[in-house]
This record gives C-alpha cells, structure tokens and sequence, in this order.
C-alpha cells in the first residue's frame, strides 16, 4: 500500500543510495558504451583503422560487483540505519502497520532500481544504434541483458531487506547480505576440499567432460546470485563474423527460477520478522536471540573449514593436502571464531542522531 509520508521517510533515509543507483548505472551503461563509440571513431578517423579490424565486447562483470554492493547499500539505508541511529521507535510509532512499512520500503527500492536499470540500459541501446557500434554490434544484446539483470537485481535487493530484519545494524546488514550473497559458492568450495583433504577424487567427475558436472556448475551459478550477471558477455570481431552477430553468452534462462525462488522465500519472511521485530537489540549483531545459536554454529563451522582449508593447502606435500594440518588448522580456526563471536555479540553500535 502506498503512504506518501512513508515515502518522503524512505526518501530521507536511503536519499543517498538512489543518487548512486542512478549514477552509477548512467556511468557503467550509456556512459561507457558513449565512450566505446568515440574510441571506435576516433581510431577510424586519426589512424584509419579498418572498422573490420575493432572488436567490441561488453561483460557483465563490468558492473555486477559495483552494482550488487550499491543494492545492498541501499536495502541497508532503508532498514540497518534506522537501527543503527535508534530511530525505529519513530517509525514504529507512526499510525502504520509495520507490514506496510516493510511493503512502503520494498516499493520504495524497486521502483528506483528498476527506473534506473531500464532507462540506462535503453539510453545504451539508443547509443549503441545510432553511433557507429551499430556496425559491430547488435543492440539486442542489451535487451538479453535486461531481462537477466532486472529480476536478479530485485531479488538481490529483496534478499538484503530480508537480512535487514535479522541485523541489528547497518554494519551487520551490509556485511551478512555481502556474505550470504556468494555464501553457495564458498561453502560448496570449502566442502569440495574437505572431500579433498579426505581422499576423494574430484577429476573422476571429468570436470570438462561430464554433462552432469556443468548442470551441476550452473546450478551453483544459479543459486549464487550475483554470479548470472558476472556471467553475462556479448563480444563481436566483424573480421571473424561477417554476420555481425556477435556471440552472446547468457546463462540458460532456466536462471531465472532462482530470483523468483529467492523473492518467494524471503519477501514473506522479510515481512514476518519485520512485523515481529523487537527494539531491545538495536545495534547489535542479530535482532532475534533465539538464532543465535544456530547462527554462531554455522560461523565456526565456516571458519574451521575455511582455516583447514588454509593449512592443508600451505603444508601440502606434492600437491596432497595434509589432514593432519587440516584439523590442526580447522580447530585454531573454530576456537578463534568461537571467542571473537563471543565479544561481536556484545558489541552495540550506536548512532544517535
């Protein structure tokens, strides 16, 4: 439901983060391929330089990096700031349910993520149809390009208000939604190892070879997911391809299960733990102390694993990671994890206004 207050309110809040998106997208999008059009011309006019003879390519990973953290960065303004300077209890106390405050933020951010993702990238379709990319390339990439970044990016931004109702911060907001973002693709390679250290041969799978492995690879792709949009590549050699049609890589649109999975999992949930959220833990690491057993467990575990990891690989002998190391590493880990969670927990952070 749509408040024009809260709207001004969450104006006020993530104000910052809406200028980035929409800079930041002008910047890495029309800007850059602006420029890619001046860098052809002026190649052709200053040192004649056969069009046939200027490759062009355009990779997602040009802008997911930057773009995931800005998403972050903006779920953060509209829910850990409040948190973070105690001001909760004012919003709290407006004549609203505190569902349709979580909805009002939500909008909030979609709507700006979205105008600014769609304006762009048809400013760089513009740009690239009228200038002489249009000799190299096929605007229609950026329309493949569009229908992939646009649900990621909104799941990417879902996802991050839903770690906002758990954080007691904007620190720990940012920091856990970065973390839990690219936390399949980390786990899944830190138990590769641990199957490694304990005598499995990954190489049975024929990594190149064996259908099942890249259905296995795309999914890990998918359900990490920022990694379709590093994914994405367009590159065209006119001198290769007369045709002009470049090659495209795109991941299988089947991808686009995973934001729709992720949106249907932590919109509601987001809006659960927002409406049931308690004020006591403001600052804090985590909002809800019946999680934090469960969560301090999943750390040292991830920790241990990830020192075992360290150790195995530095005290290897002929490529054969040491086991003893591995748990020598992996318990040094755990222990040092388990005291510095201990004194975070206490930690309360605390701006007032």
């Amino acid at each position: 439901m749509f408040h024009k207050a809260l709207w001004m309110r969450n104006q006020k809040l993530a104000g910052p983060a809406v200028w980035a998106v929409y800079l930041s997208l002008f910047f890495f999008l029309p800007f850059f391929f602006y420029g890619e059009a001046q860098s052809f011309q002026r190649q052709i006019d200053e040192f004649h330089v056969n069009i046939s003879q200027l490759p062009f390519s355009f990779h997602g990973a040009q802008i997911a990096l930057f773009l995931t953290l800005i998403l972050v960065g903006f779920a953060t303004l509209l829910i850990g700031s409040e948190r973070t300077t105690h001001s909760t209890d004012l919003t709290f106390s407006l004549p609203f349910k505190r569902k349709d405050i979580f909805l009002s933020k939500w909008m909030f951010g979609v709507v700006h993520i979205t105008t600014g993702l769609l304006v762009n990238l048809l400013l760089s379709m513009l740009i690239v149809k009228f200038t002489i990319l249009n000799e190299v390339a096929d605007a229609s990439f950026l329309l493949q390009f569009m229908i992939l970044v646009i649900p990621f990016s909104i799941a990417i931004f879902t996802f991050s208000m839903f770690i906002g109702t758990i954080a007691g911060s904007m620190v720990s907001q940012f920091i856990l939604s970065c973390i839990f973002l690219f936390f399949p693709l980390g786990f899944i390679s830190l138990i590769a190892t641990f199957l490694v250290v304990h005598g499995m041969d990954l190489n049975m799978l024929n990594v190149f070879e064996n259908r099942l492995f890249h259905t296995f690879e795309d999914l890990v792709i998918s359900v990490t997911l920022p990694l379709p949009i590093f994914d994405f590549a367009y590159y065209t050699d006119v001198s290769n391809d007369p045709s002009g049609l470049g090659y495209t890589r795109v991941p299988s649109y089947l991808v686009l299960l995973s934001p729709l999975i992720y949106f249907a999992v932590t919109f509601p949930l987001g809006i659960w733990f927002y409406s049931c959220t308690k004020n006591e833990n403001n600052g804090r690491l985590l909002v809800f102390e019946k999680g934090k057993g469960f969560f301090s467990f999943g750390v040292i575990l991830c920790f241990a694993l990830t020192f075992g990891m360290i150790g195995g690989g530095i005290f290897d002998s002929y490529d054969n990671p040491s086991l003893i190391t591995y748990y020598l590493f992996a318990l040094i880990g755990g222990v040092l994890s388990y005291f510095a969670l201990r004194q975070i927990m206490n930690i309360r952070l605390s701006l007032r206004k």
